[in-house]
């Protein structure tokens, strides 16, 4: 009869622990974690970067994504971004985030590389800007090195990943190619004067005017 009831109580034990367990994963706990974890996070002295990724389609252009954060209760820092042999620099006020590559009108399906709240770690919220380079030499797909600095703090760099706007939520923030040079010249789309057409100062016959010899011929 004990042991029945040594049973019953390790199996209630058990029961109680499990449904206590659920409340740990509840939806209303797992509702706070906001972040996009398609990106990477690092930090160099007072700046975190967080969900860094660059989006491009060409791999020439790409546009950088993420949020900075300036943790410092004073001091402006203007934060160095440097892919392959592009650099682009975007300035954050003291306690303050700024998420790049927001600035671009977002598709339905778009979100923000962090949403307000979440690892913004108390700071204001600066406006948003764009960070575009034209000249990154990325492989859509892979993993780009790339450098943060400023001046005051030791450089870091970080292995970044590369996509596409063929995901929904990015569908919008691929910059767009770079113009090429092949555009043709007005004598190239058949613009040139035809043969009929006259110079000015000429006439009709092909004989050019001179107009102090016909000055000359007036007065006599």
């Amino acid at each position: 009869m004990r042991a029945r009831v040594l049973v019953s109580v390790a199996v209630a034990a058990t029961i109680a622990l499990g449904a206590t367990g659920c409340e740990f994963i509840s939806p209303a706990q797992t509702r706070e974690i906001k972040q996009i974890t398609d990106g990477v996070n690092v930090s160099t002295g007072k700046i975190d970067i967080r969900n860094a990724l660059l989006i491009s389609d060409s791999g020439k252009n790409a546009r950088f994504v993420g949020t900075v954060i300036n943790t410092a209760e004073k001091g402006d820092v203007t934060l160095s971004i440097e892919v392959g042999g592009d650099t682009q620099t975007v300035s954050v006020a003291a306690n303050t985030h700024v998420d790049l590559g927001m600035a671009v009108a977002p598709s339905d399906e778009a979100t923000a590389a962090t949403e307000e709240g979440q690892t913004t770690q108390g700071t204001n919220a600066g406006n948003a800007s764009e960070v575009v380079f034209k000249d990154a030499d990325t492989t859509p797909g892979s993993l780009v090195k790339v450098y943060f600095s400023y001046s005051g703090a030791e450089g870091v760099s970080a292995s970044v990943p590369v996509l596409t706007s063929a995901q929904g939520e990015y569908a919008t923030l691929a910059p767009s190619p770079t113009p090429t040079s092949d555009s043709t010249s007005p004598s190239e789309n058949g613009s040139q004067p035809t043969g009929d057409a006259t110079v000015p100062g000429t006439q009709p016959g092909g004989s050019q005017t001179d107009s102090s010899s016909g000055d000359e011929g007036t007065n006599g």
